[in-house]
Formats: structure tokens, sequence, C-alpha cells
């Protein structure tokens, strides 16, 4: 898997309505995850955003590249 492929994928989740966030815990770990609430955006331009995001501890992985393709397996 090249990081382009995991970059596409990622797009392709957006354009499907999807909404995946690449978290880091300030541990060295790292998680891709779309499971959490926010306040609604503004569609016509960047506004503030409040997010919390719902992490399972086995989601936690040492590397981007590794939580990523972890998601992929989840949702293909």
């Amino acid at each position: 898997m090249t990081d382009t492929e995991r970059i596409n994928y990622l797009e392709e989740l957006v354009e499907k309505g999807s909404c995946p966030a690449l978290v880091n815990d300030d541990a060295g770990r790292w998680a891709l995850v779309s499971d959490g609430i926010q306040n609604c955006p503004d569609l016509d331009q960047p506004t503030d955003i409040h997010t919390t995001f719902f992490v399972e501890a086995e989601k936690w992985k040492p590397t981007i590249r590794e939580a990523i393709d972890t998601y992929m397996k989840v949702r293909p």
C-alpha cells in the first residue's frame, strides 16, 4: 500500500459523506476514526468547530500508516 493510495482512500471517504479524523493521543499513538460529535459547520466558509471523537483502546496504533490501514480493513 502506498501513501498515495492511503490519501486517495481518505478523499474517497469524504466524497461519500464520511468524516474521518486522524487523531494523536500525545503519547505517540495514532487512530483514524469517524465516530464522534461536533457542532454543525458553516458550509459556505471555514468556521470554528468543536469536535469530540470516541477512540477505543485497540484502535490506537504506533504509526499514522498503521492507523489508516487498520481503518481500511474495517471500512473498505
